[in-house]
């Protein structure tokens, strides 16, 4: 009887334990998403969520910084507005030019190769503009600088959305676009003490006189370089080795990933090998760069991502036309204001009749108040405009990401209902001050772009994003 009795329990013991070892196997080998949900959110994380708004704000300084510097230098390069507007716009112009380009690199070579590729030569390039003879050469070195450093734009936020679990990818995305909401104010914060330097050093054999609006661009220049130097230290993002079928690399970057957040080793990572994931593997590329450029690009226009696709680019025009578009205008616009407050006009005009008083002035010479000929003069004020805009829309963000969720469409609803709302008041209040306020308002639309981001990582596989 005793006998027996323990022959069942060893049965027992044994089927319990046979059981136990299939799922310790079976917990050992899992998807990617769920193996990175087991790295949590620590050091690491959080390390490269402030690297990858470094990131962000160091390309905003390259795009948005170059108001302050075309500002100051419109007596030094004899600028008309018409060549004014152009150099101010032409980082968007790079912008569109790049963005192909480095998508097609990002999806091929990799998230961090391409964000240290581009923000090196980016450096290069904005550090060289400050050399420039005329405004043609400086409009050349300014687009070549800009067509790098925007990779930065889709390349920071997938680098740290694809190296963050699920539950905490969308809030990290929104985070990090605080720094680019505040890139502006981050440039008129250094132009502050820079502008108002008195100095000239004459370099011959360039026929430029070097001063401080120079010194500015070169110093805005600097934190390319230093974020391409800290992305060195980083992994490269698992699911885009994942999608290039490289498995046990990516296997080891989440073991990486969770030494460093949880202070184990590695070997104590509990899963030991990725499952393949077929619907997130790379599309192979065959020919020409051309070809195979249309090969990576095509997916995205047919079925099932060609409703998302154009959803999305649809919102990336008006969010961006809107928001990147007259962020670039906000010194131009608030000096204007400023300059036509303190000479105690602009009773009954609304912000676009502020803005023509001015010029017209300002060109005839005839107003004294209001202006001379060549007037390359930033109000103190307008630096501090820049900062409260960029502190305005950084906190802004902040409560954003903390109290959105899974809220996002309506979030950016009332985001873009708000911007037109104060578009419509900025042309129909004629209170000079109101305008100012009211333009405020209409290019905080720029919110949306970390929203946008988020749908990107979400909704696309890895291969094309």
């Amino acid at each position: 009887m005793n006998h027996s009795t323990s022959i069942k329990m060893n049965k027992k013991s044994t089927t319990n334990i046979d059981a136990a070892e299939v799922e310790h196997q079976k917990a050992k080998v899992m998807s990617l998403e769920n193996a990175l949900s087991l790295t949590g959110f620590g050091k690491y994380n959080f390390s490269l969520l402030v690297v990858c708004s470094m990131t962000l704000q160091a390309m905003g300084m390259d795009l948005f910084g170059i108001s302050f510097i075309v500002a100051a230098a419109v007596c030094d390069l004899e600028l008309t507005m018409q060549q004014r507007a152009l150099l101010t716009a032409t980082p968007l112009i790079g912008v569109v030019l790049g963005a192909q380009a480095w998508g097609y690199i990002s999806d091929t070579k990799g998230r961090r190769l391409t964000l240290v590729l581009s923000m090196s030569l980016g450096f290069v390039f904005a550090a060289l503009s400050c050399f420039s003879p005329d405004w043609k050469t400086m409009a050349a070195l300014k687009l070549m600088s800009s067509t790098f450093t925007s990779a930065s734009n889709s390349g920071a936020y997938t680098l740290l959305g694809e190296s963050c679990s699920c539950h905490s990818r969308g809030r990290a995305m929104l985070l990090c676009t605080c720094a680019l909401m505040c890139s502006q104010a981050s440039a008129a914060v250094v132009a502050y003490p820079i502008l108002p330097l008195e100095f000239s050093y004459h370099i011959e054999f360039l026929g430029i006189t070097f001063n401080s609006w120079r010194l500015l661009t070169a110093v805005m220049a600097v934190p390319c370089a230093v974020t391409a130097c800290l992305l060195l230290f980083f992994y490269e993002s698992p699911k885009f080795l994942a999608s290039q079928g490289r498995y046990s690399e990516a296997l080891d970057v989440l073991k990486g990933i969770y030494a460093c957040n949880t202070g184990d080793r590695t070997d104590n990572f509990p899963v030991s090998k990725l499952l393949e994931d077929e619907e997130n593997q790379s599309i192979v590329l065959e020919g020409c760069f051309l070809r195979s450029l249309w090969q990576q690009t095509a997916p995205l226009f047919r079925s099932p991502l060609r409703k998302d696709t154009l959803s999305l680019f649809y919102l990336v025009i008006i969010i961006y036309m809107t928001g990147s578009g007259f962020i670039l205008w906000l010194p131009y616009i608030m000096n204007n204001l400023f300059i036509v407050l303190e000479s105690g006009g602009g009773d009954g005009m609304n912000l676009c009749s502020v803005i023509r008083y001015t010029e017209e002035y300002t060109l005839s010479g005839n107003d004294t108040a209001i202006g001379e000929v060549c007037n390359d003069t930033i109000q103190e004020t307008t630096l501090f405009s820049a900062m409260i805009y960029g502190a305005l829309a950084s906190s802004s963000n902040l409560v954003l990401s903390l109290t959105c969720g899974g809220r996002k469409r309506l979030a950016m609803m009332c985001i873009l209902a708000m911007s037109a709302t104060s578009a419509i008041l900025v042309n129909l209040v004629r209170v000079p001050l109101a305008g100012g306020i009211f333009f405020f308002f209409f290019i905080m639309c720029a919110l949306s772009m970390g929203l946008l981001s988020v749908y990107f990582v979400e909704l696309y596989p890895t291969s094309l994003r």
